[in-house]
């Protein structure tokens, strides 16, 4: 029989308050870029409280541009529109980052194009070769175009190398997904100005997973306790704090509190579960799987974590498009004044997955698919006590820098 090994993944558990200065929960939601799809789940709730409601990208819109030029993206007339008065974001659409060339723009300016070795030598634009390419002769290369220096200037030779090399050498034109936050009083409608492409208008799409008014059992989780003892898959630190790691491979979890996370059991029982248990458990309900653990059951005979608590019925929300940081940091601001203004959920939680073949996941760190799987998404747990303590975890596919 055919033995066939996991996809390698990463998992890193990082806990901290909101209100603590080394905080970098701005940080995670900024710096991750690209994002098809965010979820809230509140326990306790039959529907999703008002206050939330206000801030979810309900009628949020994205644009798909067909057959756009990167040339397009690199022109002054363009930087000064866009790039200098908004947040943009741009990504190509249907592309693979593993066998196709693949285009993105950040907000900061940084153009990045992940191209084959065929596409890079004719391009004739300086880059590297891709960390994941561990070929002695590599396949696919990273260049980037820092659009926004003060050096990208017409008649300089950057700007010039650019200009030519993507007007007369290559002309690279890509289907592209555009999420644009202008700044105030500079609102330009993309399909008028880039009128001789076709320029399609897209409302962020909602969807409801989970809205019962019945009892439902949650995972019972305490916002200090992250694992109960050592058991395959973790290792003990000196400070009793456990490194999940990924199939055999350290990953470590972050601390930025005084707690230790040590068990309050004296008999050896488990009084909490487990961040992994119930990162697990909340994929499920993301996902529309019934944990409900009935042994007779066909399709699934998954059952939410012990210990459990019963809720009075609970609420999950998709929103599935092209998502913007900026609108993620209002829902996660306005979730965690939810949590700890009310005294009716024991913790709230939202998930952010991104784009599986985005060129970047946080950061500008390089992001790869391959054999590994192209997930990168993050979930906030959030605690009611001392203003807010969270839960951040991450994962990833094991092609991805999140040093």
């Amino acid at each position: 029989m055919a033995k066939f090994d996991c996809s390698r993944s990463k998992l890193i558990v990082e806990k901290s308050m909101f209100n603590n200065p080394k905080s970098r929960h701005e940080y995670h939601v900024r710096d991750h870029h690209f994002n098809v799809a965010v979820d809230i789940f509140v326990p306790g709730c039959t529907k999703l409280p008002s206050d939330l409601q206000d801030v979810c990208p309900d009628h949020d819109v994205y644009w798909h541009i067909k057959q756009l030029p990167v040339l397009e993206l690199v022109q002054l007339d363009f930087i000064q529109k866009f790039l200098r008065h908004g947040d943009f974001y741009a990504l190509s659409s249907g592309t693979r980052i593993d066998t196709d060339n693949v285009v993105a723009l950040l907000p900061t300016g940084e153009l990045i194009l992940s191209v084959t070795k065929d596409t890079y030598e004719e391009l004739g634009l300086e880059g590297k070769p891709s960390k994941y390419d561990q070929r002695r002769k590599p396949t696919r290369y990273i260049v980037e175009v820092p659009l926004l220096n003060k050096s990208y200037q017409k008649g300089k030779s950057g700007y010039e190398r650019v200009q030519w090399c993507l007007k007369d050498r290559l002309n690279l034109t890509f289907d592209i997904l555009v999420a644009w936050k202008p700044a105030e009083g500079h609102h330009i409608e993309l399909d008028t100005y880039w009128s001789n492409y076709t320029c399609n208008k897209i409302v962020v799409n909602k969807q409801t997973v989970l809205q019962t008014t019945s009892a439902l059992s949650v995972p019972s989780i305490n916002s200090c306790y992250l694992a109960s003892k050592t058991r395959k898959g973790h290792d003990q630190n000196e400070n009793g704090r456990s490194q999940i790691q990924d199939n055999g491979q350290p990953v470590r979890e972050r601390c930025q509190d005084n707690t230790n996370g040590a068990s309050n059991d004296s008999d050896g029982g488990k009084e909490w579960c487990e961040a992994e248990e119930m990162f697990e458990w909340l994929g499920a309900i993301s996902c529309g799987v019934s944990c409900t653990g009935k042994p007779d059951a066909f399709i699934s005979t998954f059952s939410c974590p012990e210990p459990s608590l019963q809720v009075s019925g609970a609420v999950c929300h998709r929103w599935t498009g092209f998502i913007t940081p900026g609108r993620i940091k209002e829902m996660l601001s306005r979730l965690r004044h939810y949590v700890t203004s009310t005294n009716s959920v024991d913790w709230a939680a939202i998930t952010v997955h991104g784009f599986a073949d985005s060129p970047l996941s946080w950061h500008k760190h390089e992001h790869g698919y391959s054999t590994c799987g192209g997930e990168n998404l993050y979930t906030f747990v959030v605690f009611p006590e001392d203003g807010g303590k969270y839960w951040y975890i991450m994962a990833t596919g094991g092609n991805d820098d999140i040093s």
